[in-house]
């Protein structure tokens, strides 16, 4: 019944985020990894590493929590940024192919870090209204 549950994405948004980054890290990242490189647990490994701050955020649900998460989220939308394209500089079109095993992580901080700015947004415009 709780599995049911985990996959209902009916509720608040921050909920839902949590759900949504739970599910990326152990089921799409264990299908990414074994597709890409015939591995399995060593991409929800890394996932569980990038993503556990994300995820604890979302559960506190408070606007500082948010405002937090976003900014690591940025930061680590730039970091990953920086190494794919130092990858393709290095490599050439040779490391291509290994630069795309990165890009469900890189979609998926930049999900966090867009729905994080758009509640830090819409909780500003609120407050400059009151």
């Amino acid at each position: 019944m709780k599995i049911k549950k985990l996959f209902n994405f009916k509720g608040k948004l921050k909920e839902r985020l949590l759900k949504l980054n739970l599910l990326f890290v152990f089921v799409f990242l264990n299908i990414w990894d074994f597709v890409i490189s015939r591995e399995i647990l060593n991409a929800m490994a890394l996932g569980l590493i990038m993503f556990s701050p994300a995820m604890l955020l979302w559960l506190v649900g408070s606007l500082r929590a948010v405002v937090l998460m976003t900014v690591i989220s940025l930061f680590e939308l730039m970091v990953m940024i920086i190494f794919i394209l130092e990858g393709l500089q290095l490599g050439g079109i040779d490391t291509t192919i290994k630069s795309i095993f990165w890009l469900p992580y890189l979609v998926m901080v930049a999900t966090n870090g867009f729905w994080g700015l758009k509640i830090y947004s819409e909780a500003k415009e609120k407050k400059e209204k009151k």
